[in-house]
């Protein structure tokens, strides 16, 4: 099980802890084989655990938080350049790397040189072009960033200002950010890592606009690393945390590249300036499509830490009294207190199905585009990828705040983790697409599926339960024991959906019918549209959850306690949005009070088991990042220790005693006042 992080690692587990864990009904090695994809590569992961955090730059997280941005910056580069250096010693395969990048939290420098410049090489580049820069890229003889936001556009590509000006007499493309709000704004590694980007610009020839393009962008001298001429590139400042990353700023006056610096795979620019387009733009946005697929495991991987620390740390914590003859009880014995959490620990294991699967499907896309130049399932991916990563950054925030506030004042400290989680999740959010924006991707397309089913066609995918008329369907909760069925409650799941779907399409032909200009139409619905993609999206996820547990080939323990995660997320669900269900007739009210009675009835059936399924996640305490969560549960112990590496208590008395305290307290500042 996880190692210890700080020196004193042979203490004793704390005994509430250790009675909970002998109180398992589960063999936690299971879920956490399932968790890594098998025992192979969790035992690969186990390894990698001892390799990096047996080294001091990975190992005690907690000191972390008591140094500078620059120091965390710097830290930051020598991780990136030693994991680097062991991905080519090791010759770690990219879904290995990616079981690096989660031990370590991403917490490394350069990390888009690997998910996204390497990848758009290997997509937008012609192979001559990839013969070139490829082996410079892949043994770190240039280091590359993605660069497409911009300070006044992010998700509307259409609004891109950055351009590429095509120069027939010299051959090259002149690159210009015009407008203050045209330069690039936010790519991870620009600002003081990058010595090269992938630029996305709008590529102009003889006037006339053909729409945004990559271009392979020189940024800095690989002599001495200064930005070449016409290149003004920086830091953007600090943020809410990921504070070790150097987000970056990029300003273009006519810097000049060669032709060949535009990525021509699908589309080519002659010497005499002649456009040609060999294929469709559409793999630009697989690309994009692949980190909103990643960004949902992400998710998962950030609330998992929350969980994992709220709920060791409410085992570990006693306070008041349920009776006063009794002992202080473990804050995890309240309802109350498990209320809070249990949904939280359902919700994610539902994001671990629902990520893991999702990925699956992306892949086939990929093998489809690779091996039969087929794109046929990019829009229901892209669809798909968009609603499901803007629901899980919901259901992360959501989660990880309730995890915060359930470790009570402990839980604000910095060393208890959870800021840094939420910190996390609030980039999440907006990043590759804000909230708001993604959902109505997912709803358009949504809108396009329904229109197919109303003229007789079919419709497959995730859209599949379209092709059922509402008007069939009868609620299948007819005792309280129906509750649990996981049939019963998809099917529930996909006909609220479904009507939700087919009242905002209604609504919106009747209004353009009568005269409304649709994109009037389109925006006095925005809010119902993005219920219908929140509304999709999650019954994907409870399908996909519901998938997982029936088809699991493991002991019927451990199916029992995945079962029960996965009745309560549905459940959960369904209380948290009951006025959909009603309103869609999808339940009743008796239901409604038959759901809300079987939900606290799954707080019980879990509770034996919450630490047990907090700790198959098997996170190693360097990778859990918390204090209050830490393996052992020596919780007040390790909080204290923590203090002697704040630079605050380095000296007993502090300079301003001497410079303000003293001279208030002798009177002597007011004297002067």
């Amino acid at each position: 099980m996880a190692n210890t992080t700080t020196d004193d690692s042979r203490k004793e587990n704390n005994q509430d802890l250790t009675l909970e864990r002998s109180n398992a009904s589960f063999n936690i090695n299971e879920i956490t084989e399932i968790i890594d994809g098998g025992v192979d590569k969790t035992k690969f992961r186990k390894e990698m655990e001892k390799l990096l955090f047996d080294d001091p730059l990975f190992k005690d997280f907690y000191k972390t938080f008591f140094k500078t941005r620059s120091e965390l910056y710097e830290e930051s580069i020598a991780r990136g350049v030693k994991l680097f250096s062991l991905r080519q010693k090791y010759k770690w395969t990219d879904e290995q790397f990616e079981v690096i990048e989660d031990l370590v939290n991403h917490l490394f420098g350069m990390s888009l040189h690997f998910t996204m410049f390497i990848p758009s090489l290997e997509r937008l580049a012609t192979e001559t072009q990839k013969a070139k820069w490829l082996p410079l890229a892949t043994n770190f003889k240039i280091l590359g960033t993605y660069a497409q936001t911009e300070m006044g556009h992010g998700t509307y590509l259409q609004g891109l200002e950055t351009t590429a000006t095509y120069d027939p007499v010299t051959e090259e493309f002149i690159l210009n950010t015009p407008h203050k709000s045209s330069m690039k704004w936010w790519p991870g590694s620009l600002g003081k890592s990058s010595t090269h980007a992938l630029v996305q610009a709008v590529l102009i020839i003889n006037g006339k606009n053909y729409g945004m393009h990559p271009f392979m962008l020189q940024l800095r001298s690989l002599d001495n690393h200064m930005p070449l001429p016409g290149i003004e590139v920086g830091d953007i400042g600090p943020k809410m945390t990921v504070n070790y990353n150097d987000n970056g700023f990029l300003l273009l006056k006519n810097v000049r590249i060669p032709r060949q610096h535009m990525l021509m795979k699908h589309a080519q620019v002659s010497s005499d300036g002649k456009y040609t387009s060999s294929g469709p733009n559409k793999a630009i946005y697989a690309t994009m499509v692949l980190v909103r697929v990643k960004m949902t495991k992400w998710v998962h991987d950030a609330l998992r830490k929350a969980i994992t620390t709220a709920v060791r740390y409410s085992a570990v914590r006693h306070q008041s009294k349920m009776d006063d003859s009794g002992p202080e009880p473990q804050i995890l014995d309240y309802q109350t207190q498990q209320y809070k959490l249990f949904p939280v620990l359902a919700d994610t294991y539902a994001l671990f199905f629902m990520s893991r699967n999702l990925r699956r499907q992306y892949n086939r896309m990929m093998e489809d585009i690779r091996n039969k130049g087929s794109y046929k399932m990019l829009a229901e991916i892209h669809s798909i990828s968009c609603g499901l990563k803007g629901l899980s950054s919901k259901i992360g925030i959501d989660g990880a705040s309730i995890c915060r506030t359930a470790c009570g004042g402990h839980g604000y400290l910095m060393v208890a983790g959870i800021s840094e989680v939420l910190g996390l999740l609030h980039s999440v959010v907006t990043a590759e697409g804000e909230y708001t924006v993604v959902c109505l991707q997912t709803a358009r397309y949504l809108m396009k599926q329904i229109a197919k089913v109303s003229v007789g066609e079919v419709v497959t995918e995730s859209c599949e339960y379209l092709n059922v008329d509402p008007q069939s369907f009868s609620c299948p909760l007819q005792t309280p024991a129906d509750c649990f069925n996981l049939t019963f409650l998809c099917d529930i799941f996909r006909n609220r959906a479904n009507s939700l779907i087919r009242s905002v399409a209604s609504r919106l032909q009747i209004a353009i019918e009568s005269g409304t200009p649709q994109h009037i139409a389109m925006n006095n619905n925005l809010q119902s549209l993005v219920r219908v993609a929140e509304a999709h999206s999650e019954t994907i996820m409870v399908l996909d959850f519901t998938a997982a547990v029936t088809s699991l080939r493991t002991s019927p323990e451990t199916i029992k306690v995945l079962t029960s995660l996965c009745q309560l997320h549905a459940l959960h669900t369904i209380v948290k949005h009951a006025g959909d269900f009603m309103e869609t007739e999808s339940v009743g009210l008796e239901q409604i009070k038959w759901i809300r009675e079987q939900e606290l009835k799954l707080l019980e059936i879990i509770r034996p088991n919450a630490v047990a399924l907090v700790d198959a996640f098997d996170l190693h305490d360097d990778s859990l990042g918390s204090l209050l969560g830490v393996y052992d549960g020596n919780v007040y112990e390790r909080l204290y220790e923590s203090t002697k590496y704040n630079p605050m208590n380095q000296n007993v008395v502090h300079p301003s005693y001497h410079k303000y305290l003293k001279p208030l307290m002798s009177g002597e500042m007011i004297s002067k006042l």
